[in-house]
Formats: C-alpha cells, structure tokens, sequence
C-alpha cells in the first residue's frame, strides 16, 4: 500500500507539473482512434446476433451457399392506366436483367409469369382433374352405348334419361378448363396486378443480407438510375415507382436505429452535463468531465471495431450506456478534488489527496462494473457477448481516463482559470444531506421499510418465475412507429396481389437429392395430419407439375379413342369441335425440367437443380410472433426423418427465433453466475473487514432482489435484451455501495467518530453516488428514444435497477451500519458500567 501511494503522489505532481502532455496523449489517441470508430458499422439483422454455430445461422449460410435470391426488393409500379404500367415493365425488365451478377448481387427478376399460363394451356389435358376425366371417359362411354343401342332395331329403352351429346362433352371439358384459365386472370398479361388495377409489381431476388444497409442502399440506388432513365411520367402522367420488399425493410430499419441513436446519444450527453452542472453548480464541472470521456468514448467503439466488427440491435445504444455509465467514476474522483480545493488545500495538494483516497474505491466499482460487464463475455450469444465486450472496454478506459486524463485537465484549467470558493458555505450536496437525514432521523424504520419490501419482492418474483418469465410474444420485441414505414405499407399491399403463400410466412427445407424431396414432403404430411404436428401446408415444385400423370394419360387415351368412336354419332359442327379438343395421340409425362424457367425459379438451386426445395407454412390459426410455437415449429421440423436420406437445410425466421429463445435460457444463467461471483470477488479484495464485506454484499442483495419484485409486479417480461440488466446490476450495485463505504472505511481508519465518518460517507461521497446513479439512468432511459419495444424493455430494467441500488447503498446500508455502531456503542457503555 505504501508503494501505491508513492506511485499516486508521483502521478499527481506530475501532472500538476507537465498536465499539457497528458492533455497531448489523450488528444492523440482519440485522433488515431477515431478512423476505426468512424467505419464501426451497424448490422440490425437477427442472425447478428446468434453465434455462427446456432443451427439456424450455419443452415443460413449452407442455404445462401447452394439458393440464391433469398431476399427481395420489390419495385411498385403505380398508376391508374395498367396498360402503361404493362408497357413500362416490359420495358424496365430488360435493364434490370443486366444487373444480375456477383457485383450487384442481384439473382432474378420476376415479373411475369405468362410463360407459365402458356405452358399450362399447351399441356391442359394433364392439368385437368383426374375426376374431371373420369366424368368425361364415362359420359363418352354413356354416349356411345347409347348410340349403339339406339342403332339397334330391338332396343327398347327402359330409361327416360338421355346420355349427353358429344358436343354436350365437349363444352363440359371447355368449361373447366375455362375455369382454370380464369384462376390465372388475376395475373392480366402474367404481370403481377393488384386487383385494385392501380399497382403493378416487379421482384428482384437477391443475395444482399437483411443487415448489409450499405448493399441495399447501393442496389436500390442503382435500380432507381434504371428507372429514372426511362422517365416513367412518359409512358402515363401519373405513372410513378415506390420500393418495397424484406431488403427495403431492414434497410428502413437500421436507417431508424441509425436516426435513434444518434438522439439517444445527444440527449444523453446534454441531460448528463446539465445535471453534472446542477450538482457542482459550476460551469468548468461540464467542460472538465466532457472533455474526460471523449478520449475512452472514441478508443472503446475503436476497439468495437477490431473485436467484434460491427454493432447490433443489442449493441447499438452502448454509446448512450457507456457515456451514462463509464462518467460515474470521473464524477466521484471530482467530487472528491472539489472538497480538498474547498478545504483550502492547494492544486497539488489537492490532486495528491484525491489520487490518494479515491484510488481504491473507483478501481474496485470500475471493476466490479466492468466484470459484470465482462462476464457476458462467457455466453455464446452474440447480443450477450459483443454488449459485454463493448461495454466492458468502456469502463476500463473511462476509468484510466479518470486517472490519467482528468487530473491534467484540472491542473491545466486551474493555471487558466482558478477555483475560487465563497466563504462559509456549507460542504455536501443536497441529496447527500437529504440521504444523511433520513439515514440519522429513522434508521430502524429503513431498515424495516426495506426488509418488509424485500419479502413482497421475493414473493412477486416467485409468482413471475411460477408463470414463466420469458418473453414468448415477439410482436413485444419489434419496432413500433406513429406511422407505419413505407415499406411496410407497400408489402401489405403487395400481398394482396401474391397471397401469402409468396409472404415469407415459412420455413423452407432443403434436400440433399431431388428424390429426397417428395418422402420428405410425405413426412411432413403424415406428422400433420396423423401425429397433429405444428405444421400448414406444404409447398414444392411438384406442386406446378400435373399430379397423377401416369393415370391421366392412360384416360387421356381411352378419351381420344371414345371420341373417335363418338365422331361416327356426330354432325360436321360437332365433329370439327372434337377434333379441335381431341388429345393427342402421343402424351409425355412432364417433369420439373418442363417447366418455364420463371415459374420454378423457387425452387431452383444456383447450379439449376431444381425440386430439392420444400415450403413449409405456419399451421392455420398459429402465428408466427408466438414464440412458442415458433420453437415448436422449428423444432418439429429438425426432428423430420427419412430413412437413407441427409437431414435437410432449414431456412426462415422462425429457426432463428427459436435459437435466439433457447440461447437466452442457456446463456442468461451463465452470465448471470459469473458477474455474481466475480463481484464477490472483488468486494472480497477491497474491504479487509467481514463487516464492511458483508455490508457492501447486503446492497447488492437488496437492490436485486427490489429491481426483480419491481419488474415482476410491473409485468415485464424477460428477453434477449433485457436480461443483459441481472449481470450488469451485480457490478452496478456494487459500484456504489462500494465507494459510499471505502468513504466510511477511510474516515472511520483516519479517527473520526463512527457516526461522522458515516455523515461524511452519506453527505460527501453519497451525493456523488446519487448524481453517479443520475447519469446512469439517462444513459438507460435515452433507449426510450428508439421505436423498438426491446431495447425500450432494457432501459426500464436498467432504470429499476440503478433506483433500487442507489436506495440500497445510500440508505439501507448506512442505516444497518448506524444501527451496528449505535447498538455496539450501547454494549460497550454498559459493560463500562458494569
């Protein structure tokens, strides 16, 4: 300890002595530092935040790998002439055929699927229902008996009813097939037209991820240069395009997060400066510490960078959080320099002293904070493991640069400008003496009032954990806005034309072998319907196939071999319509190769195999923001089997959802252990004495078990988010309770009366801590500013969190303390006395 203070007063004076070279240094990194900063870049895809060997994140990359496409941006053609918007897209395809390629990333353009109606119609007697068929073989069959019989002079009828005409057959087959073709009339010309007639649709299938923003951005300005070059207002005056589709969602997404951030950010950084102005009620309090934190600002998200690349939904607010957070000890070591100036010491002295006695206790709180920062570091959770690396980092380097940067700029601005103090004006703040008051005013009926609350939150909790604490519904966990966005309006829109079959509502599967897929497919059924699995329905190539085309060509035959026979009972007009309509003498069976390009591009691999995709839909009445059956959804279906053949590939959402639950339980716990004991740790380190240990452990304990009754009785759920809160409090509870007692501990060992050191630790350092837990708070609070109901969910918790352990450290813990020196102070008077 010896040694430490001699390396602390050497630090001061030299900084006292050379302040602008610490100045300098700190100047310099925050230069080299902010490049990398500058490039951090945000992904807000979900799959950011899973570790790359979750199920669902390597079956995405083995999906991209061998299926292109997987994401879309839909141009919405708008105008009231749907000639125009035809004659525009035939026009604007071409062009948009020419960025596909690896550079644009674009797969395909869909647009049309006239090919597809043409097809159908060249092979309509192999579309035709083999009940239809049937019907028709037997009233032919009917028919020609009845020729027959009439042909015959003994003939006597017995049936009043007359078997239809041939060319009564033959209008029966024009009508079903005219019935099928009409199936296609919501499609005018193969265009995708809304049935409003107003809006025409064009998809193009890409490779960009939902989190790359900057490859949207880059392919929808590109598209729009396509558009533009053709002025769109020449083929109709009203005739205008508008984007929609998943890529313009994420992009809208994270230009929000981006948006939201950089508010919370500014809000944070104005409300923490006007409140650290209200509590020192000095102007040079704001300038000192902004100045502290921009250097360890800039190096953390430097670091952010190199160690985890870019940020995610659950990182992106850790800007708000570190200035928030990482200000609290800079605060503490302030305050402490303020009252040595306000006891008349010199700047040298003064920086001396507040190395000397702060030392201690800020290293242990940025410890404590940083480890239960850190302990996330464990999970493999990406959400978890890149909040506790970023948030970690943060409070190291605003730590050193409490040590190292501020001093120097006290030094240096006293040289400029020195500190001068009224005289006779009282020392502490107000909502230290506000704590001291009630401390020394009813200090057993704190401790009651806490104990009691202690009870009701372990029984809230206990009743919240009874009834499942997570998270399940994910409509909790999205983006909610006063206006729905742009793109989110355009897809509603665009489903109307393509159903939902076509909406991304599925998990596809992916075979190894296209023989594979029809025995997955039939697994798939049986499990639904005969073992009730939480399956729809399910989707594949051969559904664009004719289905039972050996049994149909066998009718077929015997069709064309009746109506030949029928062509001897008919008249010219009637044998010219079955001519027309006769089958041909020859009929293939098709296959998934027949099919035009455009239709079973679905279900078509990069290397054109096609007929190894499968689409799963979501059961009827089932949603997809359930979270449990999201997971049973996707559970069910990793559980599929078939005999001989590989487990397939699954690609969707729900996967995704499902492991980011599952992770949660795992991980969550984990982090959670680890914070626990590395806080322990740390109060064991700090403290010599089992009493000062056992009563900073005692905050911990109270302001947890208050933040989860409080939670629990608001009905706040746990979520991905929010569950990072249990192993931040442990270093946040500590934090404060730490340096309200390292005050008492170095008071109490300098001779001061018990009960002074007390009133000085509450008055003195309290009034830090409450304004250390404002800042805090504001950091946390900031995350209202976002429209997603997740990171909202975290800054509650965070806020419950840093009002329970503030309660806990400033009051509770001085009141147990005053309590033991008043009740041991009686002991020992009365054992004087006898």
């Amino acid at each position: 300890m010896k040694t430490l203070r001699i390396l602390l007063e050497r630090l001061a004076a030299s900084q006292h002595s050379r302040p602008a070279t610490y100045v300098v240094v700190a100047a310099v990194v925050a230069a080299l530092a902010f490049p990398l900063m500058k490039g951090l870049g945000l992904n807000s895809d979900w799959t950011a935040l899973l570790p790359s060997n979750k199920p669902s994140v390597v079956d995405l990359h083995r999906a991209q790998g061998r299926v292109g496409g997987l994401a879309t941006l839909t141009l919405m053609v708008e105008s009231r002439n749907v000639d125009a918007m035809q004659r525009f897209a035939r026009a604007l395809v071409p062009r948009l055929e020419r960025l596909r390629g690896d550079q644009t990333k674009v797969r395909s353009v869909d647009w049309n699927i006239a090919a597809f109606e043409d097809f159908v119609t060249e092979h309509r007697y192999l579309y035709a229902s083999r009940q239809d068929l049937t019907e028709i073989r037997d009233a032919l069959q009917e028919r020609i008996d009845y020729e027959h019989a009439q042909a015959n002079p003994l003939f006597v009828s017995l049936d009043d009813e007359v078997p239809p005409e041939p060319r009564e057959v033959i209008e029966r087959i024009e009508t079903r097939a005219r019935e099928g073709r009409s199936k296609m009339r919501r499609f005018p010309g193969g265009f995708y037209v809304h049935p409003d007639g107003n809006l025409l649709a064009i998809f193009i299938r890409t490779d960009i991820s939902g989190g790359d923003a900057a490859g949207a951005g880059r392919l929808i300005s590109t598209v729009q240069q396509e558009v533009d070059a053709l002025r769109p207002s020449s083929f109709a005056a009203d005739l205008k395009v508008e984007y929609a589709g998943d890529l313009l969602v994420g992009r809208e997404e994270h230009d929000a997060i981006q948006r939201e951030l950089v508010i919370a950010t500014s809000l944070t950084i104005v409300l923490v400066l006007l409140s650290i102005y209200l509590f020192f009620f000095r102007v040079r309090a704001i300038g000192l510490l902004g100045l502290t934190m921009i250097p360890p600002i800039v190096a953390t998200f430097a670091f952010a960078k190199i160690s985890v690349e870019y940020l995610n939904t659950s990182t992106a607010f850790l800007g708000s959080i570190v200035v928030g957070n990482g200000i609290n000890q800079p605060i503490i070591w302030m305050a402490r320099y303020f009252e040595e100036r306000r006891r008349g010491n010199d700047v040298a002295s003064s920086l001396r002293k507040t190395h000397v006695n702060t030392f201690a206790g800020t290293l242990s709180a940025s410890t404590a904070a940083a480890l239960s920062y850190g302990s996330l570091v464990i999970t493999d959770f990406r959400g978890f493991r890149d909040f506790g690396i970023i948030g970690g980092m943060g409070m190291i380097l605003s730590w050193l640069a409490m040590l190292l940067l501020l001093p120097a700029l006290c030094a240096l601005l006293e040289r400029l400008r020195p500190m001068t103090f009224k005289a006779g004006k009282q020392h502490g703040s107000f909502y230290g003496k506000l704590f001291s008051k009630t401390v020394f005013g009813a200090p057993r009926a704190v401790v009651v009032v806490a104990i009691l609350l202690s009870l009701g939150s372990i029984g809230a909790t206990a009743l919240a954990i009874a009834r499942d604490p997570l998270e399940y519904d994910f409509r909790n966990l999205r983006s909610v806005r006063q206006t729905s966005s742009r793109a989110s309006e355009g897809n509603a829109r665009v489903g109307q034309i393509v159903g939902r079959g076509a909406s991304g509502d599925a998990i596809y599967v992916l075979v190894r072998h296209r023989a594979d897929a029809p025995r997955f497919r039939a697994e798939i059924e049986r499990l639904r319907d005969r073992e009730h699995a939480p399956f729809g329905r399910v989707s594949s190539i051969d559904d664009l196939l004719p289905s039972e085309q050996p049994e149909k060509i066998a009718l077929l035959s015997e069709i064309r071999s009746l109506l030949q026979n029928a062509r001897r009972f008919a008249s010219e007009a009637d044998q010219r319509n079955i001519d027309a309509n006769m089958p041909p003498e020859r009929i293939e069976t098709l296959d998934e190769g027949d099919l035009p390009e455009a239709v079973a591009r679905p279900f078509t691999e990069k290397d054109g195999t096609r007929g190894t995709i499968l689409a799963v839909e979501s059961r009827e009445g089932s949603t997809t923001w359930d979270g449990r059956y999201l997971i049973a959804w996707a559970q069910s279906l990793r559980a599929v089997r078939v005999p001989g053949a590989e487990l397939p590939i699954l690609a969707g959402r729900a996967p995704v959802f499902a492991d980011i639950i599952e992770v949660i339980l795992v991980d969550g716990p984990k982090a959670v252990i680890a914070s626990l004991f590395a806080t322990l740790f740390v109060i064991l380190l700090t403290f010599r004495k089992s009493r000062d240990r056992l009563l900073t452990f005692v905050s911990l304990v109270f302001g947890v078990i208050w933040m989860t009754g409080l939670m629990a009785t608001l009905g706040m759920k746990l979520n991905f988010l929010n569950f990072v809160a249990f192993p931040i409090t442990f270093g946040i509870g500590v934090d404060y309770a730490v340096n309200v007692m390292r005050r008492f501990v170095l008071e109490r060992d300098s001779g001061r009366a018990p009960e002074d050191a007390i009133r000085c630790a509450i008055e003195e350092t309290g009034g830090a801590v409450v304004l250390c837990s404002l800042t805090t708070i504001i950091g946390y609070l900031s995350l209202w500013t976002s429209a997603n109901l997740a990171l909202n969910s975290f800054g509650e918790a965070m806020g419950i969190s840093e009002l329970t352990c503030l309660t806990a450290a400033g009051l509770v813990v001085p009141a147990i303390l005053l309590l033991t020196i008043r009740r041991n102070a009686a002991k020992t008077a009365h054992a004087s006395k006898a």
